[in-house]
């Protein structure tokens, strides 16, 4: 029924894209009238428009029909390209915060232009958000041609300028900037930890474009950005754990009737699907012998069993050169996605360093969270959002559950004659790649190229001395080399070329075929294993076929693949089993191409449920940070008044105090513990308080005459600075209170986010737990800022004998603050997406309080140990 309706009256998405062809029929008529116009005339034209903008006469809507055509004729003239109709539909759907879905080598670069020349108008900055480096800067100097026509500025934050603040600043102050999502990212981490307002370097987020928006907003968000520095944390034990992990025997788990508990056997069982380790009660009481201790699970023994989870990790559940490489006596995590070096990520929770221990390469310290933000959370602080990409149907639910963002898919300007095949499946691995190599000297020797994709570096290395073996001439891009992968890429359709990729390398580019390559019947993609996303598959297929070209599509699958043996390999082996398949056979059936898909389909739902996941876990965070830094942002605002707020704090600070000491409404005069206030105040303020001004008094006489005392004492020790300094002082000293505090509750966050998943066994939701007691840890940190920012105010002195001096000091907390940010590390932490769990309860111990003995036996308070978070506080602190 559904499917007669949508073929009568169209689908949605076919309605809303009728829609605006309609209005690119309009702006086309105006082609025309810009088309007679000089360069000089175009400009002043378009000057026109942005002038009624922003003098409130007419909205962006109201001015795309002329923007639009003027762009196209600027593009025609500078780029020699003229958007096709299609093309200007895509620009009304990333102009109206949607996302274009448009097939490889439709333009996308192009179409965004549309929008970014449109939005630009009102000079609030838009941001295009691109995926590598090269990109970045690719698009930045190709469309700049066509943004500096008409008169706006064009910059470009890449790696290269991650050391000049200045020209990082230049770059965002552009009308137009171009960058990666990390850049971006972590600008804006770093500007919330600045101490002086000159030094932030980001604007606004009005306008974002975010292009291959599938891979950043959906593949990269299980990585939060991380902002890290020093624990001081002892980490020698993880040599010792590697050793243990090593004389552990890996178990297995068999099936039993329902309700009969499972059957294990070895020390330890890997569950592959969800990728945790499950100890036994016989590898537990092994790991205690080892390691020498009664209870693995205790207090004091929490931080062996933790590192002895992640060394079995490290061992069982992670392969090198597939997950990481060790590249320079590091290990350097290879993207799942892209199958590019990571380079500065580092996984958390020890597991970097359980690889290290592995593969006996240096083992670096451990970081402590000092910021950190969720691509969702960052994205979504844009004003207006839009993206473009060649696959994101598939994932059409969590843009519009997530992001508020519709898929509309564009139609090709061409129609799309790509033949894609059904899948072949082999018995073997083995058998698989014997069968790859075969159709490839097949192709070379007719001269058709091929794209061979594969799923890591590893595979692309099998196959590599397989082609070699062959003596087929190829070209390799994996993460090793990937310097050099645009020019691969766009070399891959030449005749006869042979090209090895892993997964998405070189996305972006697009590889163009010429006449005689499309009488062979174009470029031909030949995928060795089906990626967990079925995206990841359409994007690998989408790199032949582009704009009407010929080109075909197959994927050689084995049952030794990943994807196959732990999500649905005994139903397909059955079905290969009872058609009698002979070693070399495959089976080419679209029931098997399906059961792939559901397969794909059921890993897809998981990633997307960890997504979500992690995202309501942040969302927690994120109102805390908004909080924060907004405060941290009027800290650095000449116009705050600070006065006000010491003011406010003072109040609330006696108050508490006066509450401790039984001095509130409705209590007995004879209860008031004066003396324990007055005590107080002087060891916490260094404040003397005769007994006798309070003695005998009402609780509101008591408030006023402490509130007076404290206030003459703080004016009287500041009359000297100099009213334009005072603030200043103020605020700086006042931010050496927060920093240190947001940092040391981020601590508190992560280990509470970690053992909150045990409390699923006591019937209790984890995710109500987490917000009900981070709210009260945040609670407990507004206090203790306030507090502690009272004390630190009335207990520093100062000696200035000129206002140089006073500026001078101004000058050295500042930048004392600033050395405390630079000894920190830029990651994307790669954290077991499905965190929190409550398949980890090595970690879910209590945690101690700050004054407690430090559980790690130095004898130190927790505080000053294992607790110690961050960089040293310094003076004054």
């Amino acid at each position: 029924m559904i499917k007669t309706i949508t073929n009568i009256f169209g689908s949605a998405n076919d309605r809303i894209v009728k829609k605006y062809l309609k209005r690119a029929i309009f702006i086309n008529t105006l082609e025309d009238k810009y088309e007679k116009m000089s360069d000089e005339e175009l400009k002043s034209a378009f000057e026109d428009l942005k002038a009624s903008v922003n003098a409130g006469e007419k909205s962006l809507d109201d001015v795309l029909n002329d923007s639009f055509a003027i762009t196209r004729e600027v593009s025609k003239r500078v780029l020699d390209m003229r958007h096709y109709d299609v093309q200007m539909v895509g620009g009304m759907v990333l102009n109206d915060c949607n996302i274009a879905e448009m097939k490889t080598g439709e333009g996308k670069t192009l179409v965004a232009t549309l929008a970014v020349v449109l939005n630009a108008m009102v000079g609030k900055g838009v941001h295009i958000v691109t995926v590598n480096d090269y990109l970045a800067s690719r698009d930045a100097e190709e469309m700049g041609v066509l943004y500096n026509f008409l008169g706006y500025s064009v910059g470009c934050i890449t790696a290269d300028v991650q050391d000049d603040e200045m020209a990082r600043k230049a770059q965002y102050e552009a009308d137009i900037t171009y960058g990666t999502n990390n850049e971006y990212g972590f600008d804006y981490l770093r500007d919330n930890m600045k101490v002086r307002a000159d030094e932030k370097v980001q604007r606004d987020h009005y306008y974002a474009i975010v292009d291959e928006v599938d891979s950043i907003l959906i593949d990269e968000a299980r990585t939060p950005l991380i902002i890290s520095g020093p624990t001081q944390r002892d980490y020698n034990h993880y040599p010792k754990a590697d050793e243990i992990a090593i004389q552990m025997e890996k178990g297995t788990k068999e099936d039993t009737k329902p309700g009969e508990p499972d059957i294990t056997t070895g020390d330890f069982v890997v569950d592959e699907k969800n990728r945790t380790i499950i100890m036994t009660e016989q590898g537990l009481q092994k790991a205690q012998d080892l390691f020498e201790v009664e209870n693995l699970y205790s207090l004091e023994n929490a931080v062996l069993a933790h590192h002895l989870d992640q060394a079995l990790k490290a061992h069982y559940l992670f392969e090198i050169d597939v997950d990481y490489v060790v590249s320079n006596n590091e290990i350097v995590i290879v993207d799942e996605f892209t199958g590019r070096l990571s380079e500065g990520r580092r996984y958390s929770e020890g597991l970097h360093q359980a690889l290290e221990a592995k593969e006996g390469v240096e083992i670096q310290e451990e970081s402590q969270t000092l910021a950190e933000i969720t691509y969702q959370n960052y994205f979504r602080q844009y004003e207006k959002l839009a993206g473009m990409t060649g696959t994101a149907q598939t994932e059409a639910t969590e843009f519009s559950q997530i992001y508020g963002l519709d898929v509309i898919s564009i139609p090709t300007n061409l129609p799309l004659i790509r033949l894609d095949k059904n899948d072949l499946i082999y018995n073997t691995e083995r058998e698989k790649l014997d069968a790859v190599v075969a159709k490839v000297k097949e192709l070379h020797k007719k001269g058709q190229p091929v794209l061979i994709g594969t799923a890591s570096i590893e595979k692309s290395e099998m196959i590599d001395k397989r082609l070699k073996k062959e003596k087929i001439p190829h070209n390799m891009l994996n993460a090793k080399n990937h310097e050099q992968e645009a020019q691969i890429i766009m070399d891959a359709g030449v005749k006869a070329a042979v090209t090895v990729a892993t997964n998405m390398a070189g996305r972006g580019v697009d590889i163009k075929i010429d006449d005689e390559v499309r009488e062979l019947g174009g470029l031909y993609i030949l995928g060795t294993e089906r990626h967990e996303s079925r995206r990841i598959d359409n994007q690998l297929r989408g790199r032949s076929g582009r704009q009407g070209d010929a080109g075909e599509s197959q994927f050689y699958l084995s049952l030794d693949d990943n994807l196959l043996r732990i999500f649905g390999g005994e139903k397909i082996r059955n079905i290969m089993n009872k058609l009698g398949v002979e070693d070399g056979e495959y089976i080419d059936s679209k029931i098997v191409t399906r059961s792939v898909e559901k397969a794909q389909k059921k890993v897809e739902n998981m990633h997307y449920e960890s997504r979500k996941n992690i995202l309501e876990y942040d969302d927690v965070a994120n109102h805390q940070r908004k909080a924060i830094y907004a405060f941290r942002n009027q800290l650095l605002d000449p116009e705050f008044d600070i006065g006000a707020k010491i003011k406010e704090n003072r109040a609330e600070y006696i108050r508490n105090h006066m509450t401790e000491c039984d001095i509130f409404d409705g209590a007995p005069k004879e209860d008031f513990n004066i003396e324990k206030l007055i005590a107080t105040i002087k060891e916490e303020l260094n404040v003397e308080i005769p007994i006798e001004a309070l003695k005998d008094k009402e609780q509101d006489e008591i408030y006023d005459t402490v509130t007076e005392i404290l206030e003459a004492h703080y004016e009287e020790k500041m009359s000297p600075i100099a009213p334009e300094h005072r603030a200043e002082i103020e605020s700086v000293l006042y931010l050496r209170v927060l920093d240190p505090e947001w940092r040391d509750h981020l601590y508190e966050m992560d280990v509470l986010k970690t053992g909150i998943g045990l409390r699923g066994y006591n019937q209790k939701d984890p995710l109500t737990e987490y917000k009900q007691d981070s709210y009260q840890l945040f609670q407990d940190l507004i206090q203790r800022i306030k507090f502690e920012a009272i004390k630190i105010l009335h207990l520093v002195q100062f000696d200035f004998g000129t206002p140089e001096e006073e500026q001078q000091a101004v000058e050295e907390i500042k930048s004392e603050l600033e050395s405390s940010i630079e000894d920190t590390t830029l990651s994307s932490s790669l954290e077991d997406p499905e965190e929190p769990s409550v398949t980890k309860p090595l970690t879910a111990t209590k945690k101690p309080k700050r004054n407690d003995p430090c559980p790690c036996g130095s004898g130190k308070k927790y505080k000053n140990c294992c607790g110690k978070s961050g960089p040293k506080k310094g003076l004054l602190a």
